[in-house]
This record gives C-alpha cells, structure tokens and sequence, in this order.
C-alpha cells in the first residue's frame, strides 16, 4: 500500500494567501513601480500599499538600525534636460514661464531648449529671474561645449543673439547656479532677428568689386558676421577698410586661411589689405568687436600695381637729386631701391612725409650697412658700386610716400681751424654732421669790445670754441643762442658736433654793438604781443629798453627775471603794477591804447659782468 508524501502545510497557506490576495487587488511589482515612480527612500525600498508609497525597511536595514521613509518626491519636469529631449523653440511675442524643480537632491534640474536651424537667420533669446535668481544660462552647440558670447542687459531682461544653422545648431540651457540644488521659475523669449544682408560663411559671401566706393555694413546683432570675397590680379594690392572702431576684421586667403597682420588700426578705421605677385581669392569676415549691433560703411579700395620691386632683383634706380614717388600696396609690401654711389662722398636719403619709419640700406651682397627707424639715412661708403634701400610698409600702407637721395659730395665743413669754414659777421652756413666723429669747424672774424649774437647749437648738438688763447666770453640767453665777446680783434673758430645723427645745423654771428637794446624811450627795441624774450646787461649799470603796442581796457600780465621793471604809458608816466602774494607775476590794465614801454636796468646788486635778463608780456 502506498503511503501519502505529507504536505507542508505552512507553504501551501503562504502561496494560498498571494494567491488570493493578488486575485482580489492586492499590490504587485507592476504597480510598486507606478506608484513609486517618483519616491525616493531614505533606506530599504519603495512599495506600494493601499495606492500610496510606503518605504519598508528589510533585514538588513532593520539589523542596521536604519529609518526607511519617505525623503524626496520628483516633480514632472517641463523641459528635457539632454540634446535629444530638448523643447524645440519658435519665435514668439510674449514671454513663457519655466521652472528648474530638481528631482532629488543628487539629481540637479536643467531645461535645454533647441533652437530653430535658418541659414542667414539671427536670434536673440530674452530670459529673466522669476522666483530662481540668479540663472545660469548658456548657449551651446550639439556637443554640449559653450559657445562664446556676452550676455546683452536690456530693459526687458538678459539677451542672448546667436546664430542657429544646420551645419551648426544651437542649444540653450537653463538651470540654477552649479553647487546648489535651489529651484525657481523664468520666463524667456524667443526672437528671429530677421534675414542677413550679407552671407555669413563663405559659401554665402556677398562678392565685391575693387571699385573705392564706400558701401553700408549693417551687423544686425551681436554674433553676426558678414563675409565678402572678392578677386586681384597679378601684382595688384587692395585695402579693405571700414569707419570706427566697432568693427573687426579678419583677413583669409582663397582657401579659407587667416592671414597673419595685415590689420591697422587708427582712431577713426580699421583696415586690412594684402599684396600679391599672383593672382588671388580673399575673403573678409566683418563682426562686430564689442558685442553690438553696427551700423557703418566700408570700402574696398583698388590700391593698384606694384610699381616697385620687392627684392634688389628689378630695384628702382635713383637718381641723385630726384625724388622717386612710390606707394606701398599692402602692409606686406618692400619697396627696394638702388643707386650707384662713389666712395668717400656723403649720401642723404630721406623719405616724405618727414616721420618715424623704418629704412635699410643694404650692399650688393645684401649686407646691411646701415638701419633705422627715424626716416633718414646718411651714410659715406668706403668703396664705389650700387647700393639698395629698403623700405618696408608701416602703419600708413597705401598712402605715397616720395624717396630722394641726395649726394653731399665730400665732408662740407672741416673739422678744425686750419681747415674752416670762413664766414663772415651776418653770414648764414648751413652744415650736417653725418657721423659721430664729423667735426664741423666755422671761423669768424670778431671786433674787440664788440657784442655778437650767436645762433646755432640746440639741445642736439654741441659748440666749442677755439681762439689764439685770448677769452672769449660766451653768455647763453636762451637756448641755442648766445651773446660772445672777446678783448681782442681775431678770428674765432667754432666747432660743431652732435651725438645725434644726422643733424643738420644753421650757424651765424650778428653784430650787436655796445649794447643789445636802447636806453630810452626813442630808441625801444619795438616788439609784438605776446612776447617772451631775453636780452644782457653788458655792463653795470645798464638800461634796456623794449617798445609794444597796448590796447585800452585791457589787462596783460608780466613776468621779469633778473632785472628792475618799469612800464610806461604813452604820456611817459609810469603805469602801477599789482601782484599776489608769494608770486613774480605782475599785472596791469591799460588806461588808452598806445605805444607803452618796458624800461628794464640792473638789479641793485648786480655783479660786475655781463648779465642776462629775461621778461614776458601777454593779455590776461
């Protein structure tokens, strides 16, 4: 007989009871899953009992002594916060409201909006705070990398001007600061900025002729850019340049390629410009260089064939005396130079218009026996041949310029008294000291007794003097101006030279007499207003006396150094001078318009010698 296998009676009543209770409603994975889609527990895990989510604890969280429950509910999200959930945006008049609501506190809330794909289209996305300050918004393209751009403050909020294609999409997010978990509404906008006048690439490039006519530029926002292409021929230069100084420019070759320089900036324009020896594409992209629209007018300027080799190879010859016109045809540009010179003779080259620009001088070898920055070269060669002179383009390419070579044959002045230059009381020589070591020795015959006024040597240069072994004595009165004398009749030799090269130089003696200015009303040195002038008290005492014409009414202030000062009226009477405290300076209304006099003598304690004297007059 077969026994009955005993049944366990506990299982049997466990799998009868789930099975009941799932006929009759009971939960079940599915719906733990529904009702617990947006719990988070703090321990254990999500079920659901009764239709509302409950957290249970297992064992192991109850061996740990853990709370299960309830921490945090997710929000429905308004926004996907990924590329490929992101709210795609049209234009709109009015402003939308969104919300950042993180989800969990280790899960931060973010909007990402896509924005439309319109070649030749500008937007402008407008946000501001609503209950979520501050926001963090950014635009970026389909990688997810930041795309530069300068937030825009308007009275309507914060704006954002992009631009949205399909070789280059672009996306907005949206979210609270980074590092905190705060949560918030804002409203935005989106706004089409209309159609570009101008291309934007360049496949879309707006072609241009070198025609020199200016043309407007409007950049409608921001982030626009515009691009032009245009053509040269062989040897051709151009400029491309616009007003202001709210635009940049960017300069690229037939394949797309940035050029290296060939920007210049000024207060009023930017330009860009390029020469070639081939024929070529350019383009040049226009935007704007602070974050604005733009509004201004550009031009492309045909600058011409290159008249004027770029190496010694077909240097333009030069012919001594004769300025040589030139102009450069882009900021690339080296306009060479060449002329035969003889050895020992003295060769000037200078550019106009006379400025700070650089000139090379080169052998035939390509040596360089001579450069500088100060437009001007004077160079003596040791041996005969052709030479070659460089000019590079500087800031001021495009504009002519004109190159002369002059030959100053041999030294113009000898460099001591036995080789000096003789010249006579009145009598103006003009000199150049070319070389550091150039010495230029004038000699002049000088009266005994006699006062002279001498011109010549400023700041630049330095005057010696060499006599029989008599003194000479020199007092400067301003400078570059001297009053000499000497107690004997001889001929005196001044020697010039200069530490600064070249430096060109005007020498003369002018007789003077016993003294530089009358003594008396009748025989007033007559002088112009305003004036600002020096003179020497050549013995003591001594009177000097200046003449001007003065208007009624009018107030004029004085200044005098070293000497006593009177005025006088046109009657002779002599006119009150008031001052102010702890200053030289005097003044003094005219009564009638009138020849006044400045009766200037000695100070009181003078020394016993020649002194200067220095007074100014001018309408206060």
């Amino acid at each position: 007989m077969q026994r009955l296998r005993p049944f366990p009676i506990p299982a049997l009543l466990t799998l009868v009871a789930a099975g009941l209770f799932a006929s009759c409603g009971g939960p079940s994975a599915e719906e733990d899953a529904r009702v617990c889609a947006s719990v988070q527990c703090s321990a254990g895990r999500c079920v659901a009992e009764a239709g509302a989510p409950v957290c249970r604890c297992g064992a192991w969280e109850q061996a740990a002594g853990l709370t299960c429950a309830i921490v945090a509910y997710q929000q429905e999200d308004d926004h996907g916060d990924t590329r490929e959930t992101a709210t795609a945006l049209s234009p709109s008049e009015g402003f939308h409201e969104g919300t950042i609501n993180p989800p969990f506190r280790a899960m931060p809330d973010r909007d990402v909006f896509a924005m439309p794909t319109a070649a030749g289209h500008g937007y402008r996305f407008v946000f501001r705070p609503g209950t979520l300050t501050p926001v963090d918004v950014r635009l970026v393209e389909s990688s997810g990398a930041e795309v530069r751009t300068r937030p825009l403050q308007s009275k309507e909020g914060t704006r954002l001007e992009f631009i949205s294609t399909e070789e280059a999409p672009r996306f907005i997010t949206v979210a609270a600061p980074e590092g905190t978990d705060a949560s918030g509404t804002y409203s935005y906008r989106l706004e089409d900025l209309g159609q570009d006048v101008h291309g934007d690439t360049l496949a879309t490039a707006t072609p241009l002729a070198l025609t020199n006519t200016p043309f407007l530029l409007t950049l409608e926002f921001a982030e626009d850019a515009d691009v032009f292409t245009f053509r040269t021929e062989p040897n051709q230069g151009f400029q491309f340049s616009c007003e202001g100084t709210d635009v940049s420019l960017q300069l690229l070759d037939g394949a797309g390629v940035q050029m290296d320089g060939g920007l210049t900036w000024d207060s009023s324009r930017i330009r860009a410009g390029h020469w070639s020896p081939h024929a070529s594409t350019w383009f040049v992209r226009a935007s704007s260089s602070h974050d604005k629209a733009v509004t201004t007018h550009c031009q492309l300027d045909d600058l011409g064939q290159d008249e004027h080799a770029n190496g010694v190879l077909g240097a333009t010859p030069l012919t001594a005396g004769v300025p040589m016109a030139g102009r450069h045809h882009g900021p690339n540009d080296v306009d060479v130079f060449s002329f035969v010179a003889t050895a020992g003779n003295i060769y000037d080259l200078r550019v106009l218009p006379v400025r700070n620009r650089s000139i090379r001088l080169t052998d035939a070898n390509g040596t360089t026996l001579a450069e500088t920055q100060w437009n001007r070269i004077v160079h003596v060669p040791v041996s005969a041949g052709t030479y070659y002179v460089h000019l590079p383009a500087d800031e001021t390419w495009g504009s002519d310029f004109e190159l002369k070579v002059d030959d100053r044959g041999l030294d113009d002045h000898g460099a001591t008294p036995a080789t000096a230059t003789r010249a006579d009381v009145g009598e103006t020589v003009t000199g150049l000291i070319h070389d550091y070591a150039d010495l230029d020795a004038i000699s002049v015959p000088l009266v005994a007794n006699m006062y002279y006024r001498l011109s010549s040597c400023q700041r630049s240069c330095t005057l010696t003097t060499h006599t029989s072994g008599a003194p000479l004595y020199r007092l400067e009165v301003q400078n570059g101006v001297w009053y000499i004398n000497t107690p004997i009749t001889e001929l005196v030799t001044f020697i010039v030279s200069s530490r600064s090269i070249p430096h060109d130089f005007t020498f003369r003696v002018d007789w003077v007499g016993n003294d530089d200015h009358g003594d008396d009303a009748d025989h007033a040195t007559p002088q112009s207003i305003p004036l600002d002038t020096a003179g020497v008290f050549e013995e003591n005492p001594d009177v000097d006396v200046l003449s001007f014409a003065l208007e009624a009414g009018h107030t004029y202030r004085v200044e005098s150094d070293r000497a006593h000062l009177r005025i006088l009226n046109p009657q002779g009477a002599e006119v009150a001078l008031s001052s102010e405290m702890y200053s030289t300076t005097r003044y003094f209304t005219a009564e009638s318009s009138g020849t006044y006099v400045a009766e200037l003598t000695t100070p009181r304690y003078a020394p016993d010698r020649p002194t200067v004297w220095s007074f100014s007059l001018r309408e206060q």
